[in-house]
């Protein structure tokens, strides 16, 4: 990827028709992608240490190499919900210097989105239109493409607002 596309946010670099890489999660029973510029690592077989008095999309931290990570649950955001369980794999994200963890059902593998898999959103009226930013019809079935840096960006600050 060249540096100017590395600047740009997963919105924008769907917009120029070039396609994009992502990493396909379930979550809520549904296929979804994120731009892998935003994915560090992702952890499993991590227990997850909740917290007293937090909001509910907050599931606690984990402990990694040292660092105490956030975990979120961002499925509600997106009118989802997680399934019920107790290990699940952790995207761990940097969003504006901060690294922060977001559950999953399952992480897939990374996915090539070519432009011409690449559809519009479709408008479901509420807060997850702001964060859906395409489907893409790819061999594993329909893949929810989302912006998960402004949704991150939105939901991680440690304030009563529920997610």
């Amino acid at each position: 990827m060249t540096a100017p596309a590395q600047e740009l946010g997963f919105r924008a670099l769907l917009a120029r028709g070039a396609g994009a890489q992502v990493v396909a999660f379930r979550m809520g029973g549904e296929l979804h992608g994120c731009d892998i510029r935003l994915v560090e690592e992702v952890v499993t077989k991590q227990r997850i240490h909740p917290l007293p008095d937090v909001p509910p999309h907050l599931l606690g931290m984990i402990l990694l190499r040292g660092e105490m990570v956030p975990v979120v649950d961002v499925s509600a955001a997106l009118g989802l919900s997680l399934s019920p369980g107790g290990a699940r794999p952790i995207l761990v994200t940097g969003v504006g210097g901060a690294r922060v963890g977001v559950a999953a059902d399952a992480v897939h593998e990374v996915m090539e989105v070519p432009a011409e898999a690449l559809r519009p959103a479709p408008h479901a009226a509420g807060d997850r239109d702001a964060y859906v930013v395409g489907v893409a019809r790819l061999a594993p079935g329909l893949v929810t493409l989302i912006d998960l840096a402004e949704l991150l960006r939105e939901r991680t600050t440690l304030d009563t607002r529920t997610a």
